[in-house]
């Protein structure tokens, strides 16, 4: 069973994760968000609410993601994201390149 769920509608796809974003998971995420671009999608929010660790590999998929939407003119949004998570994209300098809100925003 995967820990997240894609949704899309029209050009938007919603990524909600029920688990950390680790290398555990990158691999096959990144195969579905592939999928998902490659059939319209231009806007990309991903929800951690459940999410508390982001680990590198994390990171990488998330740039790797931005950069992908912004060659066809699309946007990264991380929402809900923990305030540990939030200070290390933060210190990475990374909140407005992702598009970043923390879970009480």
């Amino acid at each position: 069973m995967a820990a997240y769920v894609i949704e899309q509608k029209d050009q938007q796809s919603s990524v909600k994760l029920s688990g950390d974003l680790t290398a555990a998971m990158v691999q096959d995420l990144q195969f579905d968000i592939k999928e998902a671009l490659e059939n319209g999608t231009r806007e990309l929010a991903f929800d951690l609410a459940s999410t508390t660790m982001l680990d590198s590999s994390g990171m990488g998929l998330l740039i790797a993601a931005a950069n992908s939407l912004a060659q066809s003119g699309g946007k990264l949004r991380v929402t809900n994201v923990c305030p540990d998570i939030f200070r290390l994209l933060q210190s990475m300098r990374l909140t407005a390149r992702l598009n970043v809100s923390r879970a009480s925003e």
